[in-house]
């Protein structure tokens, strides 16, 4: 992507309840034997020297290696989140940062399209865009410039107060961000049941 290692870093945002897995936990879900957080953190340390944090609930063990983060207050939401994520990084406004939900299997896929590429200049940073049965802007698959990141959040802020519970979309979407369009598979995240089955049978 033309970034030095070192100047670029990564999160993943897992403090969702897995209402719809009946509560699960979905950083401890296992894939043909490794958990999922452990699978997406490894991913990410190959690649983002500036370090790697995960924002996952205090019940969840987190890889060696990797800061951890809580969003406050919890239950706070995705955006949340990363506004924690930003807080627990020591990167400049001119570094990059990758932004994961912890339910994506398919990391090696998605970091390989996002990486592939250098970024635009002039550009806030580059997400996926997939999904099924439409495809869809994929805000938490994407890397961004820390710096607009920490803008667009702090503007929210100082607009609504807080970010707690307001969607990523909502606010990201203001960015400037390149786009790359990739197949359903390639985004496809552990929302359902369904999705749950796709996966242990791919990755067993």
């Amino acid at each position: 992507m033309g970034v030095p290692r070192t100047r670029l870093a990564a999160m993943v945002v897992g403090g969702g309840g897995g209402e719809r897995l009946g509560g699960v936990s979905k950083p401890d879900l296992v894939f043909g034997g490794v958990r999922l957080v452990d699978r997406v953190c490894c991913a990410l340390g190959e690649v983002a020297g500036a370090g790697v944090v995960a924002i996952v609930p205090p019940s969840v063990r987190v890889p060696t290696g990797v800061t951890r983060a809580f969003e406050d207050p919890p239950g706070g939401g995705p955006l949340a989140g990363i506004d924690a994520g930003l807080a627990a990084l020591s990167v400049g406004a001119d570094c990059w940062v990758i932004v994961v939900s912890v339910d994506c299997p398919g990391i090696a896929d998605i970091l390989s399209c996002l990486l592939a590429e250098p970024l635009g200049i002039a550009c806030d940073g580059r997400i996926l865009r997939g999904g099924d049965p439409e495809p869809f802007d994929q805000y938490l698959m994407g890397v961004y410039r820390v710096g607009a990141l920490r803008r667009a959040i702090d503007e929210a802020v100082a607009r609504h107060g807080s970010v707690r519970g307001m969607g990523v979309r909502r606010v990201l979407r203001a960015l400037a961000l390149e786009r790359v369009d990739v197949s359903a598979d390639v985004c496809r995240d552990v929302d359902t049941p369904e999705d749950l089955a796709w996966w242990e049978s791919r990755l067993s």
